[in-house]
């Protein structure tokens, strides 16, 4: 079985207030690949990843492009 790729675009708060955009399945996932990059998310209660607008895609800390993954 093949893992489904992710989709989804998230917009993750870090603990000094900026915002990095993450493609994930869903909002723990995207959290853990914030993590795995060197991020550290805000953990706060009331902060969680919100979706994006698909347009800012390319702005993906893990995003891949056409050529990419074709290699």
């Amino acid at each position: 079985m093949s893992k489904r790729k992710p989709t989804v675009l998230y917009s993750v708060l870090l603990t000094d207030r900026r915002n990095v955009y993450v493609l994930a399945r869903h909002a723990k996932g995207a959290l853990s690949v914030a993590i795995s990059h060197g991020y550290t998310p805000d953990r706060s209660p009331g902060v969680r990843p919100r979706r994006a607008v698909d347009v800012l895609k390319d702005r993906a800390i893990n995003f891949k492009s056409a050529e990419g993954e074709a290699a």
